[in-house]
């Protein structure tokens, strides 16, 4: 009996510690950089009911400036001050009542300071390409596992040919030959969308998440080895990067961080979820240009212009909110930081919310 007894209390101390463990999913960005010109970094912290979490830590040089907990219960904005902090790895505590989780987060050496980065300029010579459609150099990326379902098909047009960064680099003596400078690739990011009626996110305009690379692309240390080996033989690397919108399979459309995390979010509840707009507010963007720089167009033309999204599979991002801003700044600074590329093509970049601060 008293074995019994003894079992049962030691299951439920077990049971209770088990349950005392906070859930977190991810953290973005993975990781940082110390010694930054700006010293305040915006973690978004992602995990089931995460919001009403505390968060400390005793890291030399850091504090936590805010905690923003937004509409959604599943996401918790942590922002930082790492004024005088040094490399290293930081413990971050959090605390949800009797709920508890460390985490560590690395503060990586930056190679070099920001104004030693030379960046292109009108004086190099741009070679244009989609990796998908380039050069395959490995066929263990053409199936992966786990993603959302698509072919690989080089006699159809809108589907997926298999190229990736192995197959880049693998040619990289062949831009020299061309007489090129810098090589501008289309977004190399997850575009984890499922084919439709024979057309695939193969361009890569969709992103799904913005700190990976598509695995069918190849992985993040892969994209570094491309961009090291490209400055080896004297090429640039551009990066094109979407920061008007996200692809429609992104966890943010899923489980949106705030009602205004997208231009025109509620069309998404009127369609159920799905990307059909038949029936709802939906609004496209009018493509026009001349309304975002003419100090006399109508205020009906703006918001046509700005908020109506691209296409109804590409959620618009809302720059007027500063958390979503500040999460977009901090992703290309990460890549610059990451990778060591030499400069950004910022895509459909007239339609984004003029908005040059985040806080």
């Amino acid at each position: 009996m008293r074995k019994n007894l003894l079992f049962i209390i030691v299951f439920l101390s077990f049971a209770t510690t088990m349950s005392a463990a906070l859930k977190i999913d991810h953290i973005e960005p993975a990781n940082w950089f110390a010694g930054m010109k700006k010293p305040c970094l915006q973690l978004m912290v992602y995990g089931k009911d995460i919001r009403q979490a505390e968060v400390t830590t005793d890291y030399p040089g850091v504090t936590i400036d805010s905690l923003v907990r937004l509409d959604s219960p599943n996401y918790l904005l942590v922002y930082l001050n790492l004024k005088g902090a040094q490399p290293g790895v930081m413990t971050l505590d959090f605390k949800n009542g009797k709920q508890k989780k460390s985490v560590s987060y690395e503060l990586k050496q930056r190679e070099k300071p920001g104004f030693q980065r030379e960046g292109f300029s009108n004086a190099d010579v741009l070679y244009m390409l989609m990796p998908d459609r380039f050069a395959s150099g490995s066929d263990a990326n053409d199936q992966i596992k786990g993603m959302n379902t698509y072919v690989n098909d080089r006699t159809q047009p809108s589907l997926r040919h298999g190229g990736d960064l192995e197959g880049l680099r693998q040619h990289l003596d062949y831009f020299v030959e061309l007489g090129v400078t810098a090589l501008w690739l289309t977004p190399v990011l997850e575009n984890n969308s499922p084919d439709h009626n024979g057309f695939s996110t193969y361009h890569g305009y969709a992103t799904t998440d913005y700190y990976k690379v598509d695995p069918r692309f190849g992985t993040n240390d892969e994209y570094r080895r491309l961009v090291d080996e490209a400055h080896q033989h004297g090429l640039k690397v551009v990066m094109d990067m979407i920061f008007n919108h996200c692809g429609f399979d992104h966890p943010w459309v899923k489980d949106m961080p705030s009602k205004d995390w997208f231009n025109l979010s509620d069309w998404l509840k009127e369609s159920n979820g799905t990307s059909n707009p038949t029936g709802t507010s939906f609004l496209q963007t009018s493509y026009k240009l001349t309304p975002v720089v003419d100090p006399y167009a109508s205020e009906v033309d703006k918001r046509e212009t700005v908020e109506g999204w691209f296409v109804t599979t590409m959620p618009d991002l809302n720059q007027r909110n500063t958390h979503v801003i500040t999460y977009l700044i901090q992703n290309s600074m990460w890549w610059i930081e990451t990778v060591g590329i030499d400069g950004i093509r910022m895509d459909t970049y007239p339609y984004a919310d003029a908005q040059r601060t985040a806080s």
